[in-house]
């Protein structure tokens, strides 16, 4: 965890121990969690920035699969947003800390579940183990979150418990719905592939950025212009800010 470096990775530095108090030390990310950014009614997201957000994580989740790390527990709560509005990815590593210390497996609310790949949903006993296929699902539905700006499964009506049963027993197959007009067709399309049924028909990660760069071929400009737009109602250090982001998005 700690040979862990890349610019939407949040760096694990280390662990605080006091009074039976056992805590996992990383970088504090000044806004938040993803999920927080995305609640929050004063932020203004166009598509342009929301898939600014998407490719962080893409690029994130690409770089622990090539170090040969599945996250296992991957959900918009454990996506931080630093104050450059930079995405990375934390609590990766936890599930392993958890076996390391023989913690018991605790009942996990249906709610917190929604990110979790059906075949976890039904086989508990190894729902800690994480598996490159199963953080794909994940994305999945934080991709979800991401376009329709709303908690997961948030437009079918239906109470958690009732989603995670149907989830785990199909047929029919309970998936969120995305209306069209909501983001581009090719990103519907790949958010669909990403929740299969059968894992090995979701693509890998190196798959889901190439195809995700494609989506938005041509729009750099526009994810700068957004970046300007947000800065300028929540930063303080605006120019320095911007010139930072700037350069990074165009030599990405």
């Amino acid at each position: 965890m700690k040979d862990l470096r890349n610019e939407n990775i949040n760096p694990f530095l280390g662990f605080f121990t006091d009074c039976d108090m056992f805590a996992v030390v990383t970088e504090h990310c000044s806004r938040g969690s993803l999920q927080d950014l995305l609640r929050n009614d004063d932020v203004k997201l166009d598509w342009m920035f929301k898939s600014s957000l998407l490719l962080d994580l893409i690029k994130g989740m690409k770089y622990l699969h090539h170090r040969e790390f599945p996250h296992g527990r991957l959900k918009s709560r454990n996506c931080v947003v630093d104050g450059r509005f930079v995405l990375k990815i934390t609590d990766y590593g936890f599930n392993e800390l958890l076996e390391s210390q023989k913690s018991p497996q605790n009942l996990v609310p249906p709610e917190d579940q929604f990110w979790t790949a059906p075949e976890f949903l039904r086989d508990v006993e190894n729902s800690r183990k994480g598996t490159y296929k199963g953080d794909v699902y994940s994305f999945a539905i934080i991709l979800q979150e991401v376009v329709v700006r709303g908690l997961p499964y948030c437009m079918l009506g239906l109470t958690p418990a009732e989603i995670i049963r149907k989830v785990m027993k199909p047929p029919p197959m309970c998936r969120p719905t995305v209306a069209p007009d909501q983001a581009p067709l090719e990103c519907i399309q790949l958010m669909k592939q990403c929740w299969s049924e059968q894992p090995d028909r979701r693509p890998a990660f190196d798959e889901i950025f190439d195809r995700f760069k494609l989506i938005n071929k041509g729009k750099k400009t526009n994810i700068i212009d957004s970046m300007l737009r947000m800065l300028e109602q929540y930063s303080s250090n605006l120019e320095d800010l911007i010139r930072e982001r700037t350069e990074e998005l165009e030599a990405s």
